[in-house]
């Protein structure tokens, strides 16, 4: 997940996709009571619902995913999203498939092929 520009936003629940959603929840064991309850409805669900989607493939039936993490990259520069991760991390007993850094982070790090990380740094890091 990206969030280069923009601020976290409430969204409605959608109250038919709600059991899925507290069912991947459940059954992945890794979040606090009432984290639920704190994300759905609020600015954390867009957060939330990704994360839904790696935890949904890691309980998937196959042996496909055996491993995966939602990694949320943003500008140093956008603490709307960093306040946002770290309220979500602190609804997590487990931590292991979340994660997030900032966009410097992540270029600085020598993780990226050159070519993407200089293209991302051009387009992205203001001089």
């Amino acid at each position: 997940m990206t969030a280069y520009h923009g601020v976290n936003k409430r969204q409605p629940p959608k109250p038919d996709r709600l059991p899925r959603h507290r069912e991947i929840t459940e059954r992945s064991r890794i979040f606090n009571p009432g984290a639920i309850d704190a994300v759905n409805g609020t600015e954390l669900i867009h957060i939330w619902l990704e994360h839904l989607l790696v935890l949904s493939m890691l309980q998937h039936p196959s042996p496909t995913w055996r491993w995966g993490r939602l990694v949320v990259v943003h500008p140093a520069c956008n603490t709307d999203f960093a306040e946002a991760c770290d309220r979500y991390r602190r609804l997590l007993v487990d931590q292991s498939t979340f994660s997030s850094m900032t966009l410097e982070e992540l270029l600085d790090g020598s993780v990226l092929p050159t070519h993407t990380a200089a293209v991302l740094r051009e387009r992205y890091i203001p001089r």
